[in-house]
């Protein structure tokens, strides 16, 4: 792939996108026609993680246009989905324990959405794996196994960027930037929005993913329940 990944520039902001449900449905992930599932939380043992992956059914429809895209024997592997707001909050927690205390919370927001506050707040903004529009998933074989772009899920670390291989491609990193760039250019072409910070993380349709599009409305809010 020669094309490089761009910077990402969103050209709204999420808190002035109005949200009209869809009412899509959830639906569960099952393997097959390029597409593998592996729920990463579950594996890991996080409590309340789900032993299946879930998205919305408009999401799961893309994914099967961006394996149709990818070269011969690359598959996708899709680590996470839907997230109920109790996992979001260990997940959150978890890793704010790990970090020292100056610069805590601002490295918290980049990597990870922090539980809403509020019914309201969560009604009006979501947390984006709380709406089944937002998906984490590499390159893998057509066996399921995961072929290395350069950092491992939730490494929380420059390596973990976007573009980090666009700017650092010494010592083996072209292959790691040729390999996110073809992750990157199928999602992107199927019409998802990328994140900065994680190169495995995109979402269609969500509050976040209009913005970076410039769309005024959201098809996807909440599909979990509120819980505090």
């Amino acid at each position: 792939m020669d094309i490089a990944i761009p910077p990402v520039n969103p050209r709204g902001r999420p808190e002035d996108v109005r949200i009209d449900e869809s009412n899509d449905p959830v639906v569960t992930v099952e393997p097959g026609n390029g597409i593998h599932a592996a729920p990463a939380y579950h594996a890991r043992g996080v409590p309340g993680a789900p032993d299946r992956i879930q998205l919305r059914a408009g999401v799961l429809d893309k994914l099967r246009q961006v394996t149709a895209s990818l070269p011969a024997g690359v598959d996708l592997l899709v680590w996470d989905g839907l997230r109920p707001l109790r996992t979001q909050a260990e997940i959150v927690e978890s890793f704010r324990a790990s970090l020292p205390e100056e610069g805590r919370e601002q490295v918290v927001e980049r990597y990870l959405a922090p539980p809403p506050r509020s019914e309201a707040e969560f009604r009006a903004q979501p947390p984006p794996h709380s709406t089944g529009g937002a998906v984490d998933l590499t390159l893998c074989d057509t066996d399921g196994e995961p072929l290395d772009l350069g950092a491992g899920f939730d490494e929380f670390d420059d390596v973990s960027w976007l573009r980090y291989y666009e700017e650092n491609p010494g010592n083996g990193g072209l292959l790691f930037r040729d390999r996110r760039r073809i992750l990157y250019w199928a999602m992107i072409e199927a019409g998802f929005s990328p994140y900065p910070w994680e190169f495995w993380h995109y979402e269609w349709s969500t509050p976040v993913a209009q913005a970076y599009h410039g769309h005024p409305v959201a098809e996807y809010g909440p599909a979990v329940p509120w819980e505090r």
